[in-house]
């Protein structure tokens, strides 16, 4: 994206200097301009032009600052490759003889889009947990067949069929727009998943499991309907409404704090909300930028879900010489009420919520805050290789990169001790993290390419004065 960015600014520039003497004869104005005169569009083998041209902050007749021109462009690159449609976007200008109209040709590579994409989970809560033990016989596999770009339209498709010690079987469909004006769009999906292994508490500030070799302690049904409203290309509303079922096991529910009810069947509606203000460079592994949202969550009937919270996020990434970058994100979570079931509750450790050096490790709680942040240093910025002896341009032009980071993160649980519900002499196990200061710092190495392919190996030590060495597969901020 950055010799793109280059490559444009060189263009721009140039147009630049004829339009500013163009327009200083013709009409002396003191802030220049020209009109956006035909925008077309190649490579588009799939993809209709309207999902391309949506990512434009302007159309055809539309007048342009000329001092506005490079960032206008830019962000439009930007914009078009945000979509994941395509592996690469080249925008390049000309100018109409004897007029200021400047014309735009937008060139596309696209992406494959048909991906029957392994799947492989297992027992523990990640990754880094996982290789401390390196159990197979808790494998659960399958097969996530997804369909992007249905339709030339941006529509997704996913089928899940995963098999093993936890089953999952289920599908999604997302259309990001169904109006003429592309503003609102729609999702939705149902699965069933099937689990032998449940985390039925957390001691020593670990996850407890119990395992049903020959049943299913836990069964889940789930449905949901989104709709999406985006009003500007930065904005995203989703709205959403689901149906869970769940069915447990009387070895799981009796557990004191797995749930506030002593049913089997556990039924309950959610009402989400997400509101999602993205203004990154390159969204799977941003440098420079910034990212905003925020979540509500409201389950009912809440006397026996108690599941309520906000959280927000935002991430600020920042291009400080030309190879050196800085990046940092606040996370935070607020929960309304003291008492949650352990099936619903959600500390950090899961995901991408955790906080650095401390991958092994869960830590439940009402609240939490985390605020991560690196430094990195471009030790290969991002370049393209071309590997002549595959055909198609959809694999055979590669961008890879290379990047050193030194980090520090900090975060902190607040929990309530509490009573177990059914048992009033029963104190819900409390662990040595809830309501203690977290911090991890260490070292990291990110390996990024195509198709939002990001590897990186941290070295990190935390407070608890033991080091590790973790695996990721996301940007670290």
């Amino acid at each position: 994206m950055q010799q793109g960015a280059a490559a444009v600014n060189r263009l721009l520039k140039q147009a630049m200097v004829l339009f500013l003497i163009v327009s200083s004869l013709s009409s002396g104005a003191q802030d220049p301009y020209v009109i956006a005169g035909k925008i077309s569009i190649s490579g588009n083998r799939i993809t209709h032009p309207n999902i391309i041209l949506r990512e434009l902050k302007f159309k055809e007749g539309d007048t342009l600052k000329i001092a506005s021109l490079p960032d206008i462009l830019e962000h439009a690159k930007e914009n078009i490759f945000n979509t994941r449609l395509f592996n690469f976007v080249t925008l390049d200008t000309s100018v109409d003889h004897g007029s200021n109209r400047l014309n735009l040709r937008i060139e596309v590579i696209e992406r494959w889009y048909v991906w029957p994409i392994p799947y492989f989970q297992l027992s523990d809560q990640n990754i880094n947990a996982w290789l401390q033990t390196w159990d197979w016989t808790k494998l659960t596999y399958g097969i996530d067949f997804t369909f992007f770009n249905v339709r030339g339209r941006n529509e997704t498709l996913k089928i899940i069929t995963h098999f093993g010690f936890n089953q999952k079987y289920g599908f999604t469909y997302k259309i990001p727009y169904v109006n003429r004006k592309q503003t609102i769009g729609a999702g939705f999906g149902a699965d069933i998943e099937l689990n032998h292994q449940v985390a039925i508490q957390t001691i020593d500030n670990k996850p407890l499991y119990y395992n049903g070799t020959n049943s299913y302690p836990k069964e889940l049904t789930y449905a949901f309907a989104d709709l999406l409203l985006r009003p500007n290309i930065y904005v995203i509303h989703t709205i959403r409404l689901a149906y869970n079922h769940y069915y447990l096991q009387d070895t799981v529910l009796h557990v004191p704090g797995f749930s506030l009810s002593f049913s089997n069947n556990q039924d309950f509606a959610t009402l989400w909300y997400q509101y999602r203000n993205d203004h990154r460079d390159v969204q799977y592994y941003p440098l420079n930028g910034w990212y905003f949202d925020l979540e509500l969550n409201h389950s009912f009937p809440y006397w026996f879900t108690h599941d309520t919270y906000i959280k927000s996020t935002f991430r600020k990434y920042f291009q400080l010489t030309d190879r050196w970058y800085y990046a940092f994100s606040l996370l935070g979570k607020l929960s309304f009420e003291s008492q949650q079931p352990y099936y619903l509750q959600k500390g950090l450790g899961y995901g991408r919520e955790f906080v650095r050096g401390y991958e092994y490790y869960v830590v439940d709680g009402q609240h939490y805050l985390v605020f991560k942040n690196n430094i990195k240093f471009a030790l290969i910025p991002e370049r393209v290789e071309k590997l002549n002896f595959i055909r198609t341009n959809k694999f055979n032009t590669v961008p890879l990169a290379l990047y050193l980071n030194v980090f520090t993160d900090m975060g902190y649980v607040y929990a309530y001790r509490q009573k177990a519900y059914g048992y009033d002499e029963v104190n819900i196990p409390f662990n040595s993290l809830q309501n203690t200061f977290m911090m991890g710092f260490g070292l990291g190495l990110d390996f990024t390419t195509y198709y939002d392919v990001v590897i990186r190996v941290e070295g990190s030590m935390n407070l608890l004065g033991k080091p590790g060495l973790y695996l990721h597969f996301i940007a670290p901020i």
